[in-house]
Formats: structure tokens, C-alpha cells, sequence
């Protein structure tokens, strides 16, 4: 797991350009996911970006 440090700004543009490659992800399922990732790194808890994406990928 990656210590890096990430701010607000640098999670929603992961987050957007993480779902913005998977079609057939909606518009709903997208906001919820950035809002839960913001949520994740706000409350400093940390998370694992190489499942997270690996996750979103397998929803295509």
C-alpha cells in the first residue's frame, strides 16, 4: 500500500479519470464513488488506489 499523501483536489481528479474510461459506469455510480473515496481520504483513513481501481475496472 502507497503512503503518498493525496489531497481533496488530487482524489477527485483520480476519481474522475479512473471512471470516466469505464462506459458503462453512471452518472449516479460516479458521484457516489468520488464521494466515498473523499470521504476515505477526509477521515485519513487509508486507501489501497491499486484496488480501487481494480475494482472499478471489473464493473466494465
Amino acid at each position: 500500500m502507497s503512503t503518498y499523501e493525496i489531497g481533496a483536489f488530487e482524489a477527485l481528479e483520480w476519481a474522475w479519470n479512473v471512471l470516466r474510461t469505464q462506459e458503462n459506469i453512471g452518472e449516479a455510480d460516479a458521484t457516489s464513488r468520488i464521494k466515498d473515496m473523499l470521504f476515505k481520504l477526509g477521515s485519513g483513513n487509508p486507501v489501497d488506489f491499486k484496488q480501487q481501481i481494480n475494482e472499478i475496472r471489473t464493473l466494465a
